[in-house]
């Protein structure tokens, strides 16, 4: 149940470009106030602790209260870190959307009294639902405004503020789609756990990296024909009946991301050395000691030793070059702003803005796993990707 309607707040908008929160002293306060409290961490094994237990209702009840509890603390910390950008960067239109989008979060879940039943859980988890979908979408508009703001941070400053937010970013995710997950288990047909049930909430504990690979593969293989009118084959080979235990959507982030380069690349070169066809990527499983690998291995031409250095930087592109050539005839005469436009329609939110392989990598590391490029100038790239299993190898991780 709500505490009742938040405090008014007057809108303003900036020089013709964007609405925002103008906060009063209360609402600033209430902020610090939540910020200043201590974050309370909790264990993959905790999140886990439900995975051979019939779901009851004070089995839900026990996962909102830490989430209540929780969230609210860590959003607060996420608009404060936005106070303490400089003050042009905080004025940029895409940071100023980010900001108002954590600001409502917070505003929104820390309005509900204490939860002491099921039907005021079900009114918070579709709140915590919704702000979670929200959250869910800022990496395209923070990416542009850092990129639009390059010149007003440091690199150490952009660097430290995007894996701050990133980090937390991830944690939110978790522990609200955890929650959300665990609710709507509770209510479904089966309304029960057991042994050979394979989600845990949000987590699969039964996944094929294989499968996962193959729908992300398609899926990358449709935007690239889309996009330049042509795209490269792709073959699995390898530990494919491999299982691993992790969430999903981490690990499809992190595929899409390897597969958008590689395949990009591979049209890439392709069109600069004129070749006849395009050489098929190969998509390498291995399975180790609590851990999956993945190898992704293209001919897409290698990355050159002076861009090497900074693939791994935010913010960095190669389809920032100014001598970048496009892909294909459709993309000749455009502007960057527009390819990116373009992409951004049809599921390729962040290229060329310089985020997916630093994200990629940070997500890798989250859980204990880890990112790793090689190069061959004038031939391809290998990128090696190895994931810890959730369920018994990382099981201490404090989110």
């Amino acid at each position: 149940m709500l505490l009742g309607p938040a405090p008014h707040r007057r809108l303003y908008r900036l020089p013709g470009l964007l609405r925002r929160y103008s906060k009063s002293h209360y609402d600033e306060q209430l902020v610090y106030k939540y910020a200043s409290q201590k974050i309370n961490p909790v264990s993959i094994g905790q999140l886990l602790k439900y995975r051979r237990l019939p779901l009851s209702g004070e089995n839900i009840l026990d996962s909102v209260a830490y989430s209540q509890a929780e969230l609210p603390v860590r959003l607060a910390k996420r608009v404060i870190s936005f106070h303490n950008l400089p003050f042009i960067v905080g004025t940029n239109p895409h940071i100023a959307r980010v900001y108002n989008q954590y600001y409502e979060a917070f505003d929104r879940l820390h309005a509900f009294a204490p939860i002491n039943d099921l039907d005021a859980e079900w009114e918070f988890t579709q709140a915590l639902e919704r702000q979670t979908h929200v959250l869910a979408d800022v990496i395209p508009s923070l990416a542009q405004g850092i990129l639009e703001c390059k010149q007003y941070m440091p690199k150490e400053m952009r660097a430290a503020f995007i894996n701050d937010l990133i980090r937390s970013r991830i944690g939110l995710r978790v522990i609200g789609e955890q929650h959300v997950a665990l609710s709507y288990q509770f209510r479904s047909d089966t309304g029960s756990s057991s042994h050979d049930e394979p989600w845990v909430g949000a987590i699969h504990t039964k996944l094929l990296p294989a499968r996962m690979m193959e729908q992300c593969a398609h899926l990358v293989q449709n935007m690239c024909d889309l996009h330049y009118g042509t795209a490269p084959q792709y073959y699995l080979d390898g530990d494919v009946d491999e299982t691993i235990s992790y969430i999903p959507s981490h690990f499809e982030y992190i595929a899409c991301e390897l597969l958008k380069n590689a395949f990009r690349a591979t049209v890439d070169f392709t069109a600069k050395i004129d070749r006849s066809a395009h050489p098929p990527i190969q998509i390498t499983i291995t399975k180790g000691d609590g851990y999956v690998g993945v190898r992704i291995r293209d001919h897409g031409g290698g990355i050159s030793k002076d861009n090497l250095r900074n693939v791994f930087e935010y913010s960095w592109s190669s389809m920032q070059s100014p001598d970048a050539e496009p892909s294909s005839p459709a993309m000749a005469g455009m502007s960057m702003q527009t390819n990116l436009a373009l992409q951004q329609g049809v599921g390729g939110p962040i290229a060329g803005l310089g985020f997916g392989l630093p994200m990629a990598r940070l997500y890798a590391g989250y859980f204990g796993g880890s990112l790793d490029l090689v190069s061959m100038e004038g031939f391809g790239c290998d990128v090696f990707l190895k994931l810890r299993s959730i369920e018994g190898s990382v099981e201490d991780k404090q989110i």
